[in-house]
């Protein structure tokens, strides 16, 4: 989930999701996902001593990234 990348439509991706687990599994799995993309994106800045930065932090798009890994691992699957 890194470099430029264009944003996606998220309620078009939440669907495709939706259509291959279900509705509740969907949101288990993306809110699951979100809350990791939020941790990681914490503790990332924590670590490297970056909670003060000017001008050099670059805010992403958790809820993007949480959809994108989830339709990731349900592609794999048939």
């Amino acid at each position: 989930m890194s470099g430029k990348r264009h944003p996606m439509d998220k309620k078009a991706t939440m669907k495709k999701i939706t259509e291959k687990i279900g509705r509740e599994k969907a949101i288990d799995l993306v809110m699951q996902a979100y809350n990791t993309e939020l941790l990681t994106t914490l503790l990332n800045r924590l670590e490297e001593g970056k909670t003060k930065m000017i001008g050099g932090y670059k805010r992403r798009d958790q809820l993007d990234d949480a959809l994108e890994r989830v339709l990731a691992v349900c592609d794999l699957t048939p």
